[in-house]
């Protein structure tokens, strides 16, 4: 067994393609396996089944079972009028799904391997460069909208929100970092008003802010790193010179370019820089939504085969004692001319 890091990208519905590309990490003829794992939205859904000790078979079959359709659970007392209660939901509860059915999902499925709090998650790591109060084996990025912060739950919980994160949910944090803006109501976390002012902070998709954390395992005390962070990344390797173009003719399409500007911006940095794009495999969603939450199952099929090409083709190229030695353009030019 190889060992690694993982750090996975939100991407809404897309989370099939994730868990392709893991696929062929876990498949390969020295399969990796996943000391810690961090993700953002969709990211940290599939990271905190990892976490929970899900293999990779076992969570396919988890998404492939899962009706997405179901999130779309309107705000009471809206229900039992469907599309006026969508939007009666953004305008009375800033989103247009309660996103209930999304916590109790998660909570359930988490819940069946004994994980609740983020007790159940901490690591024994004394050869980690991380303090002992960040030793877990999970953590998800969730944006604090109350402040203007971005949280690293649970590394964040006692110094942002003044509370222990051992009694935390775990399901709560992963819910908060896949409420996507519109979509689904802001999560309420409760804190401690000496730290944060108020009793409770407001909290949305952590793409808002990174939604592709993939330096968050980089050691920071100047020693080699012990194995190396992978990274999925929910879109095709981009030529930032050729990038789409949006003219913004009216109002949504500006709100949208907003939007994803805000949850590409921070990260852009890591695609440009070979160091980080050189460990990242790129899957190419084209056509898919991130909010489209009726897919079908061969759209599903077709996430996850893209995925797992794409995590295959990777492999074809990936060195890790090239990596270490700083070797990144190289990489990057094997992956180009690896047949796909």
């Amino acid at each position: 067994m190889a060992d690694a890091d993982l750090v996975l990208e939100g991407g809404g519905v897309k989370g099939s393609g994730l868990v392709g590309a893991i696929t062929a990490l876990a498949d390969r003829e020295d399969p990796y396996t996943f000391h810690r794992v961090a993700g953002t939205s969709a990211g940290a859904i599939v990271a905190s089944l990892l976490a929970a000790g899900y293999q990779v078979p076992e969570i396919k079959q988890i998404m492939d079972d899962l009706d997405f359709s179901r999130f779309e659970d309107t705000p009471k007392p809206f229900g039992h009028v469907p599309h006026i209660g969508a939007a009666l939901g953004l305008i009375f509860h800033e989103g247009m799904y309660s996103g209930n059915f999304l916590h109790d999902w998660i909570e359930q499925t988490l819940a069946a391997r004994g994980i609740h709090t983020w007790a159940d998650l901490k690591q024994d790591d004394p050869g980690s460069s991380l303090p002992p109060e960040q030793r877990y084996k999970l953590v998800v990025i969730v944006s604090d909208v109350s402040r203007g912060f971005m949280l690293r739950l649970p590394w964040d919980y006692r110094s942002l929100l003044g509370v222990d994160p051992d009694t935390q949910s775990v399901a709560d944090s992963v819910r908060a970092s896949a409420s996507i803006p519109f979509f689904f109501e802001p999560f309420t976390m409760a804190c401690d008003p000496e730290v944060t002012g108020h009793p409770k902070i407001l909290c949305t998709d952590g793409g808002m802010l990174s939604n592709y954390p993939i330096d968050i395992f980089d050691r920071t005390d100047g020693q080699p790193e012990r194995w190396p962070t992978l990274g999925v990344k929910l879109s095709a390797r981009t030529n930032l010179t050729k990038a789409p173009w949006n003219s913004d003719a009216n109002s949504f399409e500006l709100a949208k370019s907003l939007l994803a500007t805000m949850q590409s911006a921070h990260d852009r940095v890591h695609i440009v820089d070979p160091a980080f794009a050189s460990r990242t495999i790129f899957v190419d969603t084209t056509g898919f939504a991130a909010t489209d939450f009726t897919l079908t199952p061969q759209d599903k099929a077709t996430l996850f085969g893209n995925g797992q090409r794409s995590g295959q083709h990777f492999l074809t190229a990936w060195d890790w004692a090239a990596w270490k030695q700083g070797k990144y353009q190289d990489l990057l030019r094997a992956v180009a001319a690896a047949p796909s």
